[in-house]
């Protein structure tokens, strides 16, 4: 996918995050892939999941031996959809449906790019546009349900649904509250319970090998290059670092109740106290922009003193899905352990 176009469907991420993850519930989500009152908001989510599993379930046990349900989606919809789909088409949440162990038919390139270095991730899914749906490569696909997501245009959504059962998830909801809606939409319950006995254990594993390799109480600061701009998350963004590593957030990250963009002129100040810093970049314009800053506006900077910046890759840590975790944690434990 070229560099503008990707770019394009990202900054509409970030931007979905500025205004939606202040309302997201206790780990984040708001898109692109990669990431908006808490507690309203969180609250607001439960009852949605909530709705639509009860949904689902209801008519599944109405009919045991029923092949299709009807179940409330993230547009509220009422939205008839197999009870156990084999061929899924994901527009949206393609991460969290390989973390419940379902292999979609077709994808966008967005999301086949975010997996270029993992080709047996993504072996056999066919593309079915660029950054959107191609409504005939969909068709041609023969899914028997499409997953959107509910920032998507009602017009958009409408047509999709003259090919195939489409179900649109709610954006701003955190990887886990992802997982639980399309664990119950999908029936793979079995599926949700592994990814989190796994992941629950490379967490424990990941903090075991960084033993010794981080003090106790380190502060860290995460920025995100994008577009010539730069941004900042809150913490649920990032759960793998500050509450299955154990880094904690810098005095200024507890402040921030949305995505926020930041100038460079500020980041000194809002990262003085961070141990280390992590820095989201896409690309060598991005890698060259931290070179140059580091030898001129950033040079005080007390992580960029003590060499501890750490470039990682934008399209992995912004995805804010359950992919993004085991991407976050791993490339972690890989950076800290040189």
């Amino acid at each position: 996918m070229s560099k503008l176009r990707k770019s394009g469907l990202v900054l509409t991420f970030i931007l979905l995050l500025v205004s939606v993850v202040t309302a997201c519930g206790s780990k984040n989500n708001n898109n692109a892939s990669s990431g908006a009152s808490p507690s309203a908001s969180a609250s607001a989510s439960a009852s949605a999941s909530a709705s639509a599993s009860a949904s689902a379930s209801a008519s599944a046990s109405s009919d045991a031996g029923a092949t299709t349900k009807k179940v409330t989606d993230g547009m509220g919809r009422e939205v008839e959809v197999p009870v156990k789909a084999q061929r899924v088409v994901a527009i949206a949440n393609f991460g969290d449906l390989l973390a419940l162990g379902v292999k979609p038919v077709g994808t966008i390139n967005y999301y086949l790019d975010k997996y270029k270095d993992e080709p047996e991730a993504v072996a056999g899914i066919e593309s079915v546009g660029d950054q959107e749906a191609d409504n005939e490569k969909v068709l041609a696909a023969t899914p028997d349900l499409i997953i959107v997501s509910n920032y998507f245009k009602p017009e958009v959504v409408d047509a999709l649904q003259k090919i195939a059962p489409t179900y649109a998830t709610t954006f701003g909801r955190t990887p886990y509250e992802q997982l639980d809606d399309l664990a119950a939409l999908l029936n793979v319950e079995d599926g949700k319970q592994a990814f989190l006995d796994g992941f629950k254990a490379e967490a424990a594993d990941a903090k075991e090998k960084l033993k010794g390799k981080i003090a106790e109480g380190e502060k860290v600061g995460i920025l995100q290059f994008w577009s010539k701009k730069i941004y900042e998350h809150q913490t649920k963004v990032f759960t793998p670092l500050y509450e299955d590593i154990g880094f904690l957030p810098t005095e200024h990250v507890k402040t921030l109740t949305k995505t926020t963009e930041v100038t460079q002129e500020a980041v000194p100040a809002n990262v003085a106290d961070a141990d280390r810093l992590f820095i989201m970049v896409d690309g060598q314009a991005d890698i060259d922009t931290y070179n140059a800053l580091k030898e001129s506006a950033w040079k005080n900077i007390p992580a960029v003193q003590k060499n501890q910046v750490y470039l990682v890759d934008s399209g992995h840590w912004n995805d804010f899905s359950a992919a993004a975790l085991q991407w976050q944690l791993r490339d972690v434990v890989k950076l800290l352990s040189k």
